[in-house]
């Protein structure tokens, strides 16, 4: 059975440390800066992984609740109905050469936390495609 714990503005979830919804990360502050045509400051410009953003944006824009990832390259998709959490998003650049282990792994790492995995990959404009990302087990 998968625990989720709350503390402050923190999530666990399984013994991963996710930020909750509830804290303004990084993204949001920038969704919420581009929407408003307000600037961003020079420090989220340089430091930002801005393929992550175009994703977070994408997502956004397609009516999903979206968090941040577990890492620099993934975020994370709540239903708005359930309230479950339900698909990690692995994103790419569409320059980025990605080994197989690294999709294995993040394949298992999402069914060990019983979500869906997408891979996303983003390229030179901006544009996101995403792909499903499953495990086929093939019998003799």
């Amino acid at each position: 059975m998968k625990t989720i714990t709350f503390m402050g503005n923190i999530l666990i979830f399984d013994n991963v440390t996710i930020m909750s919804e509830k804290a303004e990360t990084t993204l949001e502050k920038i969704y919420l800066a581009l929407s408003s045509s307000k600037q961003l400051s020079s420090e989220i410009i340089y430091l930002v992984n801005w393929d992550k953003v175009d994703v977070f944006v994408d997502l956004k824009q397609r009516g999903r609740v979206v968090i941040d990832g577990i890492d620099e390259q993934s975020l994370i998709i709540k239903d708005k109905e359930s309230g479950k959490y339900t698909t990690m998003v692995l994103i790419v650049d569409e320059n980025e050469k990605v080994s197989f282990k690294k999709i294995l792994d993040k394949l298992h790492q999402s069914k060990s936390m019983n979500l869906e995995l997408y891979l996303s990959i983003v390229d030179k404009y901006g544009d996101v495609t995403y792909y499903t990302i499953s495990e086929i087990k093939m019998s003799k």
